[in-house]
């Protein structure tokens, strides 16, 4: 936000609050119009002045958003991720694959069970 923002916005607390308070306190217009008017300037003091201690402590050139770099940081993590999703979805196809010849041996093998039945009676018969 910018600091114009905030100056715009204690403005307006300040107004309300001297309002309230002044409202509160005195019966007479002048008085109430007097005060709502010294409060308003008082929250104006205060943020200008804790605007101005803010922009002192603090150095903005350090802090900038490097644009180019970050594209760059970001753009290298997309196509590391590509690459292990595609790596992801081979093993997938691969593990599925092992799981199909799984159940298509797990079918030879119960539909076979005669075959191996004579291959043992063959095997006795040669002993």
């Amino acid at each position: 936000m910018k600091f114009n923002n905030y100056v715009s916005f204690a403005i307006v607390n300040g107004f309300f609050f001297g309002l309230i308070l002044a409202i509160v306190k005195f019966d007479s217009p002048e008085m109430i119009v007097i005060w709502t008017g010294l409060v308003t300037i008082g929250f104006y003091l205060l943020i200008t002045l804790s605007m101005s201690f803010y922009l002192m402590f603090f150095n903005f050139e350090r802090k900038r958003l490097h644009k180019e770099y970050h594209d760059k940081t970001l753009g290298y993590f997309i196509k590391e991720f590509e690459k292990r999703e595609k790596m992801v979805n081979r093993v997938r196809e691969f593990i599925h694959s092992i799981k199909m010849n799984d159940i298509q041996d797990g079918v030879l093998l119960e539909g076979d069970t005669n075959s191996k039945e004579n291959i043992s009676k063959e095997e006795d018969a040669r002993i």
